[in-house]
């Protein structure tokens, strides 16, 4: 059970921290904003006369492709900017008082109490050192006089309203024990301690599943209506952007080119760039067997993507199966029995909340982890658990592409060296083949030539996503486990990788492992899909079978999350709270809107709903 919320002190007055709040002037107020990068090669413009104002209460979001300008902007705002950063503008005001005449101490006591920040990658953001309950009472201590077990208590009940399991266990643990979604929460619990009047988001939710971030944005408009805070949503989910946002702001090249109403500007841009990035944005009845999806260079959905996989299932050879997969870490149980078959040139779309044990099934299928119990075969043969234990065709054959690119490619070499090495000791190619195969290979993920002479640091993340496709498509592997390999790719690019996987299958026959959050994106690729739910595999179906229903109750859960409606009203704290799962039951019962009593006693057994489509529940298909 959580503590019951106190009520904690109030902020200091005004004349404390020097700022007179005039109700009546906006929170926020950026005039003609420019931000530029002195380099060795002289300046770079990234932010050209921006204009921007955020009234009480009121949600800005502001969009656009990586390396439009929309980051300068915050950290513009917040006073973050490095020093080789030169900022100018006509005002730069919160709260009616100027920013930039702010000295360290005053910036101080506005950051975290009056001004909060969240941040796209959780892990930077926490302290290795210190403890979760520590870093959120640190933040309330500071700014507020309560005491270590009052401070204690309005930590707990923060991370009950982010969703967080057990929240008075999650105090105590280090950030490298929580998954990146689970960092992310205790990110904007901590944001959130002092019910900040300016709230930035700097893409906050790329590592969050649908649920969770349907819950967030509720949180988000709770935190406007009750304490009137304003909200600056920077993001490249438009939807997002759309559910959450009162108005919005497109940038192109660090110039806002449309602004103005959000679900106006969405449902009729009148700039030719607004239109693209909307185009790119996949739909969730849009699949590819409907069309390519538009690139920033097209106008629309091109022809559909030519497929192989029109025949049947059972026609299909088994590319990878999964029997009996469990797995735990230390106590905690984060697998239980799962047995999973993908058919060769299919996609199999895994989807969950974060933490439900889709990265760790990925990790056990490529070897990189060793599962507790279970076997896993790929295409008809068991192979070894560990990677290392393999041959080499078997190595070949499987290869991964992981959320962040930086995992995959050496900093320190060039890309012509990066993908030379498995062309070598994967393919077995000769020294002399290798450079005409890593042209190729740049070819064929839509790289330029001269792309062989770069670092990786020279390329921008949708550039560098693509070589580590190429890096994983060097040794013409039979099956890709994809980690949510487009979740922090604006729409643009994600349409040109999600295009390129589509043409990379068709051409080489490969078998896909699609891990995804977005359901999005999930419907568009996806032949198939799996539902893991803390560790349980609660319903499997075709793509359409899954869309269309009938559904598991935590299946409705996510795409009810996933739709364009605004988000709901946040549930009641116990409500929002997850509980542990139930040791004998189903994991889901707690917060199932359907559960029977057999739920809580029995896992549920798997029941047919269709041709292929199976439901772990204890209510028949025509129930649900």
């Amino acid at each position: 059970m959580l503590r019951k919320r106190k009520r904690l002190p109030s902020k200091a007055a005004p004349e404390e921290s020097g700022f007179k709040q005039d109700m009546s002037s906006s929170v926020l107020n950026v005039e003609q904003l420019t931000v530029a990068y002195d380099g060795r090669r002289g300046s770079h413009p990234a932010v050209n006369g921006v204009s921007l104002t955020i009234g009480e209460g009121e949600a800005l979001g502001l969009v656009g492709e990586s390396g439009s300008g929309k980051s300068s902007v915050a950290l513009a705002i917040l006073r973050y900017l490095p020093r080789n950063a030169q900022v100018a503008a006509s005002a730069l005001e919160f709260q009616g008082r100027e920013i930039r005449d702010l000295s360290p101490e005053q910036l101080r006591r506005l950051r975290g109490d009056r001004i909060a920040a969240v941040y796209q990658h959780p892990g930077a953001a926490l302290n290795p050192a210190m403890t979760i309950g520590r870093q959120i009472t640190e933040t309330i201590m500071r700014h507020r006089p309560v005491r270590q077990d009052e401070a204690r208590g309005r930590a707990a009940e923060l991370l009950g309203r982010v969703r967080v399991s057990n929240p008075e266990r999650v105090l105590d643990l280090y950030p490298h024990e929580l998954s990146g979604g689970m960092q992310q929460r205790a990110n904007i619990a901590i944001a959130i301690a002092l019910d900040p009047s300016l709230l930035v988001l700097d893409e906050p939710t790329t590592a969050l599943d649908a649920s969770v971030q349907s819950e967030i944005i509720a949180i988000l408009q709770d935190l406007r209506r009750d304490h009137k805070t304003s909200v600056l949503l920077i993001s490249h989910d438009i939807n997002m952007v759309r559910r959450a946002c009162d108005r919005v702001a497109v940038m192109q090249s660090g110039s806002v080119v449309e602004s103005g109403i959000a679900n106006d500007v969405f449902e009729n841009p009148a700039h030719a760039y607004t239109k693209a990035l909307i185009a790119s944005i996949p739909a969730l009845n849009f699949t590819k067997r409907d069309g390519r999806l538009a690139e920033t260079h097209t106008a629309g959905p091109l022809s559909p993507v030519p497929s192989h996989l029109d025949h049947t299932e059972a026609a299909r050879p088994i590319a990878v199966a999964c029997k009996g997969i469990s797995h735990a870490f230390g106590a905690q149980a984060v697998l239980h029995d799962i047995d999973l078959q993908i058919g060769q040139g299919e996609t199999f779309g895994l989807i969950g909340e974060s933490g439900s044990g889709k990265s760790t099934l990925a990790r056990i299928v490529t070897g990189l982890q060793v599962p507790k119990a279970g076997s896993v075969e790929l295409f008809g043969s068991t192979v070894a658990p560990r990677v290392e234990k393999r041959s080499l065709s078997e190595r070949r054959d499987v290869q991964m592409v992981f959320q962040s690119p930086d995992r995959t490619l050496n900093p320190r070499q060039r890309i012509g060296r990066i993908l030379g090495r498995p062309l070598r000791r994967l393919a077995g190619f000769s020294r002399g083949e290798v450079k005409q195969r890593v042209g190729d290979l740049l070819a064929s993920v839509r790289l330029a030539a001269a792309t062989v002479d770069q670092k990786p640091r020279s390329l921008s993340g949708g550039q560098r996503q693509r070589a580590a496709i190429a890096r994983a498509f060097a040794g013409v592997p039979k099956l890709v486990v994809l980690d949510e390999p487009t979740s922090a790719l604006d729409v643009s690019v994600q349409a040109t990788v999600l295009n390129l996987l589509n043409d990379l299958q068709r051409d080489k026959d490969t078998t896909y492992l699609f891990i995804s959050h977005d359901l999005r994106v999930v419907r568009y690729m996806a032949d198939r899909i799996g539902v893991l739910y803390r560790g349980r595999l609660v319903e499997t179906g075709s793509s359409d079978q899954i869309f269309r229903g009938p559904n598991h109750p935590y299946t409705k859960l996510l795409l009810a999350a996933s739709s364009d409606e605004t988000a709901p009203k946040a549930p009641a704290q116990l409500d929002l709270a997850a509980h542990d799962a139930e040791a004998s039951g189903c994991a889901f019962a707690s917060r199932c809107p359907v559960a029977l009593p057999d739920c809580r006693t029995a896992q549920p057994p798997v029941r047919q709903a269709g041709d292929g489509h199976l439901i772990a529940c204890w209510r028949d298909a025509s129930d649900l």
